[in-house]
């Protein structure tokens, strides 16, 4: 059983979340790859697949969106569980929900066995110059709004789910 826990990080906050989801699942006795998408992994050796994006202006890293779209006949075909991670997941006025991930899985074909909307982290240092202006102009909160015992709890709950 081999799970490729695959991520698409903007400033790094989804990569922290994705090593949490693969370490728990090796304390599972989960054989894991934990892979940038920038690297190109692929899925099709693996019985289980976990994505992950950050979420930028309200939508899935386009390395997230162009990779799925790829491997769509593999990500169909096995047990697939996705997260996004956002600063904006911290805000108790969206009650868990994340305007991306909705489109995302509605733009495709997939049927996750899971889905979590978690918070990352809001940066300025980590954050391109153009994009500061616009989160500040916003009034956008900023710090680090991660929950890595809820990323881990999450993993131990769908790690029944990967390895059926």
């Amino acid at each position: 059983m081999s799970v490729l826990v695959a991520y698409a990080t903007h400033s790094g906050a989804t990569r922290t979340l994705a090593e949490t989801l693969a370490a728990t699942l090796e304390e599972r006795g989960v054989a894991v790859e934990l892979a940038d998408l920038q690297e190109g992994p692929d899925p099709a050796g693996h019985d289980a697949v976990v994505l992950g994006s950050a979420v930028r202006a309200e939508s899935f890293e386009k390395t997230a969106v162009n990779w799925a779209k790829t491997h769509l006949d593999v990500l169909v075909s096995r047990p697939l569980a996705v997260f996004s991670c956002s600063g904006s997941a911290s805000d108790p006025a969206k009650g868990g929900k994340q305007k991306a991930t909705d489109a995302f899985l509605g733009s495709l074909p997939l049927r996750p066995v899971a889905v979590k909307n978690f918070p990352g982290w809001v940066l300025m240092e980590r954050i391109p110059v153009h994009e500061r202006m616009l989160l500040k102009s916003l009034r956008t909160p900023t710090g680090d709004f991660r929950d890595l015992s809820a990323v881990a709890a999450w993993a131990r709950e769908i790690a029944p789910q990967l390895t059926r």
